[in-house]
């Protein structure tokens, strides 16, 4: 197995008057008689050689990047440093940037760096990032230049971590959806979003880091994505799972700020996405929350009685994306909602009457017990938005399989990837109808896929032709074209379903509680 990038360390004869070939050539010459050629020097690496190579008698480390055609010479050194090798995988989303250092000799983790994405400020929502570079055109001077700046912070925060010069490394592997990649670039990301749906590009290949404005020495590659809306980062977690390897059909779910889901097998892969994820992580909510300190991450309801615990366990403030699914699920099997997701008034003295709403609520966190000195509360309109996107996630995994031409019973394995699924209890996900019903066993949950697939690629360079395969071979549909999506939205907007033999499980432990299915 052998990586992006190699440092190899050389013995040169030094010129002399009877062979008075430059540095740049006797470095060639010496590189191709290991195997290494074509090899391409650029500027900045041919600036470095004077005097460096005399000084140090021609004994020097050249790191080594190797793309489609032959090599690109990222650097060079003094010295036989061709024991000090490291790689960087990144996974760059619209929320978090996570960034780790890799030994190319060991393939372990040296360190890992996480950072909230620069392009927040500009929005929340990748939408209103796009609408933001479309006002003017040095607005896409701005949003190239704080999501460099957030790489930039992730490569000092390593080295300082670590000592380690991060920035020196020769590779960089970035994973990361059509549209981030767009941002980076500084390309147009409207083309990602408007009809015909055509990014600029959707295999961007190589760039140096300072091409990018980036404080990185090295090349960058950019996982290549395999439609406008099935980006880099889940062909970089198809290249972790091996699903298209595998004789049975699989599915693979990744839901983040948006969803995206895949379903195939070693003949064929389908791949659809839609806007799941933001509703699931708790923004919909007056007190909804990302999952920090001060969060409900977990509910519990037993004998009409509600307990919780947050992030760092502090005093809430708020409820993040798995708490809010414990509260409807037990909610749901205890009797506070029925199959439509209605509050049940009566059912518990937290179903009540909030004036602040103006509507039905179920408090899950009263004055006494809240950070804020008042209840926290989901609203009956709360619950209502959620159901309508734990629809749209369901019906995406009922439609694929059903254009693919296979059950849910006909899925061998079922990967769940993103903070999402990390963080939420699998089975509140099945009892309010977020993913199928299916034997638990079949379950796995891989919390950042498109990280681990960028290190896989980084260490192990022959799987490129086959990751930039996979992309041009994947079958993406369009969800909006499908006839009877809606009629099939409005089936799933119920808790877990209308049809209830769908659920077996949830089913069962509703008739336990003696409650109306």
């Amino acid at each position: 197995m052998q990586g992006f990038s190699e440092k190899v360390f050389l013995k040169i004869a030094p010129p002399t008057e009877d062979d008075a070939a430059g540095d740049q050539q006797r470095i060639k010459a010496a590189l191709a008689e290991r195997g290494y050629a074509p090899v391409e020097i650029p500027l900045a690496v041919l600036r470095r050689l004077y005097p460096l190579c005399r000084d140090c008698g021609y004994e020097i480390t050249v790191s080594l990047v190797c793309r489609e055609i032959g090599w690109m010479m990222v650097g060079v050194e003094a010295g036989d440093c061709s024991g000090s090798h490291y790689g960087l995988a990144v996974d760059y989303g619209s929320t978090k940037v996570v960034m780790q250092l890799v030994d190319m000799a060991s393939g372990e983790v040296v360190a890992e760096e996480r950072e909230t994405n620069g392009q927040v400020v500009y929005g929340t929502d990748i939408l209103t990032r796009i609408t933001y570079t479309m006002e003017a055109p040095e607005h896409f001077d701005d949003i190239q230049r704080v999501t460099a700046d957030t790489f930039n912070r992730l490569l000092a925060r390593l080295s300082e971590k670590t000592g380690i010069n991060a920035a020196a490394c020769p590779a960089m592997i970035i994973s990361g959806n059509t549209t981030m990649i767009h941002f980076l670039l500084r390309l147009d990301a409207w083309t990602v979003f408007a009809s015909p749906y055509a990014p600029v590009t959707s295999a961007p290949g190589w760039f140096f880091g300072h091409e990018l404005g980036m404080d990185f020495i090295g090349m960058v590659y950019i996982i290549p994505a395999a439609s406008n809306y099935v980006g880099g980062d889940i062909v970089s977690g198809l290249l972790k799972l091996d699903i298209h390897k595998n004789e049975e059909p699989s599915m693979f779910f990744d839901i983040g700020t948006n969803g995206e889901l895949v379903v195939g097998n070693k003949h064929w892969m389908m791949a659809g996405a839609g806007a799941a994820g933001p509703a699931l992580e708790g923004y919909i909510s007056k007190y909804g929350m990302r999952a920090d300190d001060g969060a409900i991450e977990k509910v519990k309801i037993e004998g009409g009685k509600l307990s919780f615990s947050t992030i760092g366990g502090k005093a809430p403030v708020g409820i993040c994306g798995s708490g809010i699914i414990d509260l409807i699920a037990q909610m749901r099997l205890n009797g506070w909602i029925n199959i439509a997701g209605a509050l049940e008034e009566g059912a518990s003295d937290r179903v009540r009457f909030i004036e602040e709403a103006g509507e039905l609520a179920a408090v899950y966190a009263e004055a006494y017990e809240s950070a804020l000195g008042k209840p926290l509360y989901f609203s009956q309109t709360d619950i209502h938005q959620y159901v309508d996107t734990k629809a749209a996630a369901y019906i995406m995994v009922e439609c694929l399989l059903e254009t693919a031409g296979c059950s849910e019973k006909d899925l061998a394995h079922c990967y769940l990837s993103g903070a999402f699924a990390a963080h939420s209890d699998l089975e509140s996900a099945i009892t309010i109808g977020i993913f199928p019903d299916l034997p638990r066993e079949k379950f796995s949950i891989i919390n950042n896929t498109s990280l681990e697939g960028a290190r896989i690629l980084l260490l192990d360079r022959s799987r490129r032709s086959e990751l930039e395969q996979l992309a041009e071979s994947i079958y993406c549909v369009q969800f909006a074209s499908i006839p009877d999506f809606i009629v099939r939205m409005q089936a799933a907007k119920f808790i877990p379903h209308t049809d209830m033999e769908r659920y077996p499980s949830v089913k069962e432990k509703l008739e336990k509680g003696e409650l109306k299915l």
